[in-house]
């Protein structure tokens, strides 16, 4: 669970910076989400975040700007993960393997933060050490009988991978994306 861990820590690093960065102007704009802006991504990722550290922290309350509380509020998480040993209790679904919640978790960071990077028209860079890990997992994580795509699932129905596309790409199609998603004009 070390290097999965580790691994998650770098992805939410990498997305706590873009998240800083985001400007004024951005908040509004349309991601690959349907329906969701710029602001309704962030408010999303810092509510999933906070429902894993109130399984074990007290309540934070929320903040105004999602941008300002994104680096606590991932903190928080990551810190419940890293002291959950074998299992975490999540709200409604009951005790889950840590190492599972993390490899879940990991994905949706890299994926979030290419709907950023798709939303913001910004150049994604990841190290490849992540996406070789990631792959694997949105795999697994979308695979058919996976409780996290379908009728009521997380996900969307997944996209087909692509070898000349980059790994990123292919990640983010299996979590249901257009891999070709662009803003609109």
């Amino acid at each position: 669970m070390t290097d999965l861990l580790s691994l998650d820590a770098t992805a939410l690093a990498l997305i706590g910076h873009d998240v800083a960065v985001i400007p004024d102007t951005a908040m509004a704009d349309p991601t690959p989400c349907d329906g969701w802006t710029v602001a309704d991504l962030l408010h999303h990722m810092n509510e999933r975040h906070e429902a894993i550290a109130r399984t074990v922290l007290p309540p934070l309350e929320p903040g105004g700007d999602p941008r300002d509380g994104f680096a606590l509020i991932a903190a928080r998480c990551l810190a419940v993960l890293e002291r959950a040993g074998e299992t975490v209790t999540m709200p409604r679904l009951g005790p889950l393997s840590t190492e599972w919640v993390l490899g879940i978790h990991m994905v949706d960071m890299l994926v979030h933060r290419w709907d950023l990077a798709r939303a913001l028209r910004t150049t994604l860079t990841v190290p490849s050490r992540i996406t070789e890990a990631a792959l694997p997992l949105a795999r697994a994580n979308t695979a058919p009988g996976s409780p996290l795509n379908g009728p009521g699932g997380a996900y969307r129905p997944p996209l087909a991978e692509d070898p000349s596309r980059p790994a990123i790409d292919n990640i983010a199609a299996l979590l249901g994306r257009d891999p070709h998603w662009a803003p609109p004009a």
